[in-house]
């Protein structure tokens, strides 16, 4: 993996990106995040495509691109573009055009107000176009973690949500994977930070081909999110016990 050097000043707003194989929609999301945010630092993290988007990111003289020479996971991706970049503000989104680079600025602006903001699909009045299960299993899974971390999300699986350098410094992600999803929340809500959302709208993909696999990554969501519950007790069991 090549991790490009820092620039000299550093930058007020980072979009990350984590990619594999959306050279058919590469190009639009580009343009779309340059036009909605044209100073922000743009990173790419691409995830061993084969079809060409790493290429295309490479002629880019703008993008800051990072080339896993194998397939990571989401999850590395998304850790990786997070400890190359020193922004103040982060955005993070997909490059499947399914949330909308327009709403980067929206992002980044509510970040002046809580330093963690997820973007959810099910706060528009308008149900989100996806499947019933699928809508129902988010909405479930949401609720779950609610419960056992005290916040108050409404799409904890969303593909678009940023965090100021305050909350982006509390992170230690390890999961490679979609889990990561749940470690990322976990770490937060730990951490002292309450997850607040806007609404965000959500286009399904028509290019392309989704990377997720959503019965996998439910039952490795309940294992995940038992295992950070339990995490959590126990430290904070031990701090009880050192204090006194």
């Amino acid at each position: 993996m090549q991790i490009p050097s820092r620039k000299d000043r550093l930058p007020e707003v980072a979009v990350v990106t984590p990619v594999l194989n959306e050279r058919q929609s590469i190009a639009e999301f580009c343009r779309r995040v340059r036009a909605a945010s044209p100073d922000a630092e743009l990173i790419c993290v691409d995830n061993a495509s084969t079809d060409g988007t790493a290429e295309f990111l490479a002629a880019s003289p703008a993008i800051r691109l990072i080339r896993h020479e194998r397939n990571l996971g989401y999850g590395a991706s998304i850790r990786d573009g997070l400890a190359a970049t020193t922004a103040r503000k982060v955005v993070i989104i997909d490059a499947d055009l399914e949330y909308p680079p327009e709403a980067i600025p929206d992002f980044v602006s509510a970040l002046d107000r809580t330093p963690v903001v997820y973007g959810s699909r099910f706060l528009p009045s308008k149900p989100p176009e996806m499947p019933l299960l699928r809508r129902t299993g988010n909405r479930a899974l949401s609720a779950l973690f609610n419960l056992l971390f005290r916040q108050r999300t409404t799409d904890l699986y969303t593909g678009m949500k940023a965090l100021h350098r305050d909350a982006v410094d509390v992170l230690d992600l390890k999961q490679d994977g979609f889990e990561h999803v749940v470690e990322m929340g976990a770490q937060l809500a730990r951490s002292g930070f309450r997850i607040r959302e806007i609404p965000v709208t959500y286009a399904p993909r028509t290019r392309g081909v989704s990377k997720m696999r959503h019965i996998p990554e439910t039952l490795k969501y309940l294992r995940f999110v038992v295992r950070y519950r339990l995490v959590t007790d126990h430290r904070r069991n031990r701090c009880v016990r050192e204090g006194q």
